[in-house]
Order: C-alpha cells, then structure tokens, then sequence
C-alpha cells in the first residue's frame, strides 16, 4: 500500500483527480525531504554538536532547497487547480491547507534568502512567522484536510487488506 500511495496510483486511476497527481506528488515528496533535511540538521547541531550555518555545498542542504522549492511549486499548483474547479464551491477547508503550505516554503525560503544577504533582522522576523506556520501546520492538522493524511491511508489500507476494490 505504501507503493501506492507514494505513486498516488489511485490519482492516476481515476480521470476526475488525475490532474491534481503532480501538484499532491510536488507537497508529499517536498514535506518527506524537508522532514529528513530537520532530522539531519537536528542530529548534527544537537547530538553531534556541529553547529551551523551550514555550507550551500552541503547536500542536505541542496535537499532542503530543491524540497523547499517543489513545495512552494507544488502549493501554486494546487492553488491553480483549486481555482480551475469552477463547478465545485470552495470554503475554508479547501483553502486554508494551501495557503499554509505556500507560507511555509514561502517564508521557509525566504529565512535562508535573507540570512545569506546578510539581514539578520529581517531573517529572524520571518523565520519566527516559519515556525508559527509549522506550529498552525501540527496544531491544525486533525481540523484541516492535511488529516486525510492519517484518514486516506488508514482506508486504503484496510482496502486493501479486505480485498474490497
């Protein structure tokens, strides 16, 4: 079932959601890269004790630029196909996940912007707004439709272990 969900198979199954399969691929691969590049640079500045600012040569952070670009990429997509569904209504629920997963890359990329143009300042302002998004992104999760996260698999998988179609 992991396959599956990682091909999004199921998007490219069915011709109504087919053309959110890149656009779900760009934010699910973005988030697994991220979530690997913080575990990294959490290991070395707090277990190892290897403190940062890290070098661009380093390659995880060349993973956490090409993943906070792909989310930022990934968010516009939704965004875009959100807006393309012009026979369904929209509300918060449908909203509320894109902006936040824009803000996150947005600010995301925008703290290491700063920080290497030298605006130490500026950097920390926005890099504290990256962290409350990070904080709405867990706290809001059961509320919001990042909860078909946990929903989705847990069908799929049950599924999938019935044999049901």
């Amino acid at each position: 079932m992991l396959l599956t969900i990682i091909k999004h198979n199921k998007f490219k199954e069915c011709g109504e959601n087919e053309k959110r399969a890149t656009a779900h691929l760009l934010v699910l691969f973005s988030f697994i890269g991220l979530f690997i590049v913080t575990g990294c640079f959490f290991m070395a500045e707090w277990v190892l004790h290897i403190g940062g600012p890290y070098s661009q040569l380093n390659p995880v952070k060349w993973l956490g630029n090409i993943a906070g670009v792909a989310l930022v990429v990934g968010s516009l997509l939704l965004w875009k196909n959100r807006v393309a569904q012009k026979d369904q209504g929209s509300s918060y629920w449908d909203w509320y996940l894109i902006g936040l997963v824009f803000a996150l890359g947005l600010t995301g990329m925008l703290t290491q912007i700063t920080r290497l143009g030298g605006m130490a300042g500026l950097s920390y302002t926005i890099y504290f707004l990256h962290l409350m998004f990070v904080w709405s992104l867990f706290a809001y999760t059961p509320f919001s439709k990042l909860a078909h996260l946990v929903y989705r698999t847990v069908s799929m998988t049950y599924a999938e272990y019935t044999n049901r179609p």
